[in-house]
C-alpha cells in the first residue's frame, strides 16, 4: 500500500513537471559550464541518463543515480572541445554505510590565452565547479542531493555562485521500467561587475528499461525529456548492450534540440560509444569512449569523450 501511494505521488509529480516544461521560459543565464553534461557513457547515449544512470556519471544528470554504485569508484576524463577549449573532469564516490553514498566532483574548463591583436595582453578564461553529492537508498526508491560551488573568471574579472541539485529515481514500475526526476542548478545569481544573471535551471524527466537478451546480454534503453530555463524543450533517446557482461558494451543515441520543430538531419544529432573493462588486481578498470559528430548548424567540429573509470572492489572508505 505504501509503495502504491509513493508510486502514485511520483507519477503525479512527473505529470505536473511535464506541464511546467511545456509552458517553457526563455531568458538570459550565466555559467554555461552547467549546461554541458560530461561523461563518456551518457554522451554515447544521447544524454539519456536521468533514470538510467547508476554510477558516478549520474552526478551531472540526476544525483539519485549515484545510489547505483556498489563499490568505491573513480572517474577521470580529459576532453578537447571547440576552439581549443579543454575540460578536466574528476569524480570519486563511495558507499557510506548500508544505505547511503557520497561523492566529490570537480569540473574545470579552461582555454588557451586569447590574443586580441590590439597590443593588449592575451585574455584567459576558466570555469570551475566543485560539487558534493549524497544519496539515500530506500526499497525501489532513491533520493539524491548535490551541493555546488561555481566560479568563473574572464581575465581579471570573476564571479561565484552556489547551487543545489535534487533528484529521485523509482524502480518499482512494471516491466523493469525505472523513472527518474531531477531539478538542477537552483541557486544564487552570478554578478560580473554590474551585470547579474541567474544560473541555468534544468528540469529533467526520464524513463529507463532493462532486460536480458538470450539470458546473458544486458540491454538498457532510456528516454529523457529536459527543459533548460533559457532554452526550449529537448529530448534524448539512447540504448546500450553489454555484449560481454563486465567486459564490453556498445551504445548509441539521438538528441533533439526542440521537440516541436523540424528535427533536421538526424545523422548530425546521433552519438555512439563503447566501454571496455579489464580487471587490474582486485579492481576493474574501464575505458569509456563516446563520439558526437559535428552539427553544422551549431558546430563544425566533432567531439570525442575518453574517460577512465576504476571500480575498487575491495576498498572500504566509510
Amino acid at each position: 500500500m505504501k509503495m502504491n501511494i509513493l508510486s502514485g505521488a511520483f507519477a503525479l509529480s512527473l505529470v505536473l513537471c511535464t506541464g511546467f516544461l511545456q509552458a517553457g521560459t526563455v531568458g538570459t543565464t550565466t555559467a554555461d559550464i552547467l549546461k554541458i553534461n560530461n561523461g563518456a557513457r551518457p554522451a554515447g547515449m544521447g544524454g539519456a541518463y536521468t533514470a538510467l544512470g547508476d554510477d558516478s556519471y549520474s552526478i551531472d544528470y540526476n544525483p539519485a543515480g549515484l545510489a547505483g554504485i556498489k563499490v568505491p569508484q573513480m572517474i577521470v576524463m580529459h576532453q578537447d572541445s571547440l576552439a581549443n577549449i579543454n575540460y578536466e573532469y574528476f569524480v570519486f564516490a563511495a558507499p557510506w554505510g548500508a544505505s547511503r553514498d557520497l561523492a566529490l566532483h570537480l569540473n574545470y574548463r579552461h582555454t588557451p590565452p586569447i590574443d586580441n591583436n590590439n597590443n593588449l595582453p592575451p585574455v584567459t578564461t576558466s570555469d570551475t565547479v566543485v560539487a558534493l553529492t549524497g544519496t539515500q537508498r530506500f526499497t525501489n526508491f532513491n533520493l539524491g542531493i548535490t551541493l555546488k560551488y561555481i566560479h568563473s573568471s574572464l581575465d581579471v574579472v570573476s564571479a561565484s555562485a552556489y547551487a543545489v541539485d535534487l533528484g529521485a529515481t523509482y524502480s518499482g514500475l512494471p516491466y523493469n521500467i525505472k523513472a527518474g526526476f531531477a531539478i538542477q542548478n537552483l541557486g544564487t545569481s552570478m554578478k560580473f561587475i554590474e551585470q547579474s544573471d541567474p544560473l541555468p535551471m534544468f528540469i529533467r524527466l526520464g524513463l529507463a528499461w532493462t532486460t536480458l537478451i538470450k539470458g546473458t546480454k544486458r540491454f538498457n534503453a532510456a528516454l529523457d525529456v529536459f527543459k533548460p530555463s533559457d532554452q526550449q524543450l529537448k529530448m534524448g533517446v539512447g540504448a546500450e548492450c553489454w555484449l560481454f557482461e563486465k567486459l564490453f558494451a556498445v551504445r548509441a543515441g539521438v538528441k533533439r534540440e526542440g521537440i516541436t520543430k523540424n528535427p533536421g538531419n538526424l545523422f548530425q544529432n546521433y552519438s555512439i560509444g563503447f566501454t571496455l573493462t579489464r580487471p587490474i588486481g582486485s579492481s576493474d578498470l574501464s575505458v569509456d569512449f563516446a563520439y558526437n559528430p559535428a552539427a553544422y548548424d551549431l558546430t563544425t567540429e566533432d567531439t570525442y569523450f575518453v574517460a577512465l573509470k576504476m571500480d575498487f572492489n575491495t576498498l572500504k572508505v566509510f
